[in-house]
């Protein structure tokens, strides 16, 4: 009996300090909301703009499926909050609206995902521009 006291007179101050608290991950990356802006423009403002934009726990696998989709005239933006480890993706591309199809005009998109106020990933292409970043990869 005198041992099982013992044992837990010693073994207990190390369980009690080795249990971990989420105050003790507030500042790693783990726990971090980043504030995420996404950013679409068009060398044409006349033209709608199809914009696909990953929300949260979108995963480069199902980005197709759990983005956003709006129409819009260029410029566009939106700011979000998201979690450590959650893909950013930002596409644009020409959406005719009579033939209710993406178009091919040669028009020049650019892109871009801003990650707490710093630009991470910026891309201008003709016809489509896609942006991605996945957070926490710093």
């Amino acid at each position: 009996m005198n041992k099982l006291i013992l044992t837990l007179i010693f073994f207990l101050p190390f369980v009690l300090f080795s249990c971990s608290d989420d105050k003790d991950n507030e500042d790693t990356g783990i726990n971090k909301t980043y504030k995420v802006r996404y950013e679409a423009s068009c060398d044409n403002p006349d033209l709608t703009m199809r914009i696909l934009y990953s929300t949260k726990h979108t995963t480069v696998e199902t980005v197709e499926y759990d983005s956003k989709v709006v129409y819009v005239k260029s410029p566009f933006s939106v700011e979000l909050e998201m979690k450590y480890a959650e893909f950013c993706y930002i596409s644009a591309q020409v959406y005719d609206e009579e033939a209710d199809e993406i178009a091919d005009t040669g028009a020049t998109f650019t892109t871009s995902i801003t990650v707490d106020g710093v630009k991470k990933f910026t891309a201008t292409n003709k016809n489509a521009s896609i942006s991605y970043y996945a957070l926490g990869s710093e």
